[in-house]
């Protein structure tokens, strides 16, 4: 008997093994999340310093890769029975096995929805291209939101892939019937850029201040990319709707910070996922589906 690889993951072992890819991938995404924007800086900084023709003092090599995953208080190595996906953070009980600090949620959130989000994907599109495309998008998205919640900040090498996956996508699958096609991915990316643009200009002319973060504008035009421009404004509205709730919960519970201010990219992405999402299982009206 020939073994059926595509047959055999729409199994029940095939979803499980599905959810195990998304556990691995989440704990990948949460090193993403923490190490890309310090390599970032570091990277910049370094640049500066050699253009101002001073020598960068060394640093410990950092990647994504090197060195192994470490407690981020005690810098000690995490061993590999305590590196296992969500699993390992509850029986250690959130805490460091070194020192016993507090390990943050985020870690088993992300691998959890990264799991979920991919088994629904699959569960929705089978083992094919598009599958492919749209787990690039949602899962790039969670690693995008997280990096913006916690240094408000969006470097150009998270958000710019996006665009060219979106805008690769729309040319490789136009032929399947209600695709998004090239001519409205593009037109979404640039309307998205262009929007955020217009909208920063007009707010620093009026303050002398910036409102809104050039990574903000690249991740919009990321999701006009993806969703086109007939869904860009419901994105955008839906992604406002959810920040103006949040900030009301922050000023009301005291947390919110007017330094720190309401950052727009994690209600972006959670929009972003959940119209992909609502729109391919055929819940938006008609003139909505594009």
């Amino acid at each position: 008997m020939v073994f059926d690889l595509t047959y055999w993951l729409t199994t029940p072992l095939g979803h499980i093994f599905v959810v195990i890819i998304g556990l691995a991938i989440g704990s990948f995404l949460n090193v993403v999340i923490t190490r890309l924007p310090l390599m970032v800086e570091r990277d910049e900084r370094h640049l500066s310093l050699q253009q101002l023709n001073i020598e960068p003092p060394q640093v410990t090599s950092l990647n994504l890769a090197w060195p192994r995953s470490f407690c981020p208080s005690c810098r000690a190595s995490i061993r590999w029975r305590h590196n296992v996906p969500v699993l390992s953070w509850f029986l250690l009980r959130g805490r460091c096995a070194t020192c016993q600090q507090p390990i943050s949620v985020r870690y088993p959130f992300v691998e959890a929805t990264s799991a979920l989000l991919l088994l629904v994907l699959f569960m929705s599109y089978g083992p094919s291209l598009e599958f492919c495309f749209k787990a690039i998008f949602c899962l790039g998205l969670i690693a995008v939101a997280y990096m913006d919640w916690e240094t408000g900040w969006l470097p150009d090498i998270a958000t710019i892939p996006l665009i060219g996956a979106g805008l690769l996508f729309s040319a490789v699958n136009e032929s399947q019937p209600g695709a998004l096609g090239p001519t409205d991915a593009i037109i979404g990316a640039v309307a998205g850029y262009g929007l955020f643009w217009l909208l920063n200009f007009v707010y620093r002319s009026l303050t002398g201040r910036n409102g809104l973060g050039y990574g903000d504008f690249k991740l919009v035009a990321a999701l006009g990319a993806w969703l086109g421009w007939v869904l860009l404004p419901l994105n955008l509205l839906s992604a406002a709707l959810i920040a103006f709730v949040f900030g009301i919960y922050m000023v009301v519970a005291g947390k919110y910070q007017s330094d720190v201010g309401i950052r727009f990219a994690p209600f972006l992405s959670v929009a972003g996922i959940g119209l992909l999402l609502v729109h391919d299982l055929g819940m938006l009206p008609m003139y909505l589906s594009g």
